[in-house]
């Protein structure tokens, strides 16, 4: 949080801008190619195109307003709609970015946000267990200011679509980055089909982003000939137990990345194709995935290992949602989640859980006492049981009670407590940021 809260060092970048969080690394120029050439690997394989800055990218022009609003308003009708206000390298100062050519159609640049560790993105957006997310429009950030999270000021004031991710060693990066570029190019693949982003389902969305990033990691005629059973192991799983109208928002990654592949592999293994077809698809979506239940779920046929139903049962009970809200508490809590391979182990979670927590350190309750943002969110989500809500309240007014009168077993108790009514009641625990968290 405290490099979070420094301002950011921004970068002019073809493709928009770039922003360093607290400094810049030793060697920036590594992350400015490595995100230039996922942006143009992406747009290949999506097939828009690759981008072309409409104007001289490498010197912004600036302007000297109070807000990214008094900025565009400063700059008149002339500044095109597609052009994005980001703060500059100075106080009160911002940079009017033109936008970017995908065709003949104009669109927003992108904003990139590198934050030096994961620890920092997560405790930044509150966003426990992601670790690189999209944002389409600022909007979606607003909840997040209003609860007072540790923002960095510079990304409260950007105008255009934001990826935030944590610099890491060189695969780990380009994985995450290429995922979220997939994000973004959705938008654009939606905006030149007269489509709402916000609007498709998110088995869609991150299955789209999933399948591109396969394409990305394997290319096309290796992903071709890959088996579908060694390559969606815990779709597989879930195709032996649910269906396609009925996936739970954690595995809607994992189902949805077997699900764009399967219908690649239905239109002669063409991504082109899936992505010509899907605007007809989404009017009667419900109906398709019907549909296509019987020929998917054969698809996936075969015997799947053991740990896939594992996974499984975690992620359907909410385990994999909760674990990084627990894990200060639970220190043996990561060699646990490691040694469980089957099914029936997971019950191991449930008992450590059902028992009275151990009374926190002043480490763990330091790691709690962010992580109470999660509960403030849960209980302000417009999806969530309103007496879900309510109960979130109380434990968090018992929390807080708790905390200023040092009784830490207590206080870890109402904390804990808090995580069983998310999983109980199923309550959302991500903020709405945008689709494709990962």
């Amino acid at each position: 949080a405290g490099a979070a809260a420094t301002l950011l060092i921004p970068t002019p970048w073809r493709y928009g801008d770039l922003y360093w969080v607290g400094q810049v690394p030793e060697y920036p120029e590594a992350y400015v190619n490595r995100a230039t050439n996922g942006v143009e690997s992406m747009c290949r394989i999506w097939g828009l195109g690759v981008p072309k800055p409409s104007g001289d990218w490498r010197t912004p022009q600036a302007v000297r307003a109070g807000s990214s609003h008094e900025a565009r308003e400063l700059l008149g009708p002339e500044f095109p709609a597609a052009g994005v206000i980001v703060p500059g390298p100075e106080e009160d100062t911002f940079w009017a970015l033109r936008p970017l050519l995908v065709g003949e159609r104009e669109t927003n640049p992108l904003t990139l946000v590198l934050m030096p560790r994961v620890e920092d993105l997560q405790s930044c957006f509150c966003l426990y267990g992601v670790y690189a997310f999209m944002v389409p429009e600022p909007s979606s950030l607003e909840v997040l200011v209003q609860l007072g999270l540790p923002l960095p000021k510079a990304v409260q004031e950007i105008a255009g679509p934001l990826v935030v991710l944590p610099m890491a060693p060189d695969t780990t990066f380009q994985l995450a980055l290429v995922h979220e570029v997939s994000h973004w190019l959705t938008v654009l693949w939606a905006e030149r089909n007269g489509l709402e982003f916000r609007s498709l389902p998110s088995l869609l969305v991150e299955g789209l982003a999933g399948y591109a990033q396969y394409l990305y990691g394997y290319g096309e005629v290796q992903l071709a000939a890959a088996s579908p059973l060694l390559l969606h192991p815990f779709a597989a799983a879930w195709a032996q137990r649910g269906g396609l109208v009925d996936v739970p928002l954690p595995l809607s990654y994992l189902v949805g990345t077997s699900l764009v592949h399967f219908l690649v592999r239905k239109n002669h293994n063409a991504f082109a194709n899936v992505l010509r077809d899907l605007p007809l698809y989404l009017p009667d979506w419900p109906k398709h995935l019907a549909g296509w239940e019987g020929e998917w779920r054969e698809w996936l046929r075969g015997e799947v290992p053991p740990e896939a139903f594992a996974y499984l049962r975690m992620a359907k009970e909410g385990l994999i949602l909760a674990a990084p809200l627990v894990e200060p508490l639970f220190p043996q809590l990561t060699a646990l989640l490691r040694g469980i391979t089957r099914e029936e182990e997971v019950a191991k979670f449930w008992d450590l859980l059902s028992g009275p927590p151990p009374t926190p350190t002043a480490e763990a309750r330091a790691k709690l006492r962010a992580r109470e943002c999660t509960f403030r969110l849960a209980a302000q989500h417009a999806d969530a049981p309103p007496e879900a809500r309510a109960q979130l309240e109380e434990l968090l007014e018992a929390m807080g009670k708790h905390w200023e009168a040092g009784d830490w077993d207590a206080y870890a108790r109402a904390y804990l407590a808090a995580v069983l009514v998310l999983m109980e009641r199923s309550v959302p625990i991500r903020p709405s940021v945008g689709n494709g968290g990962r």
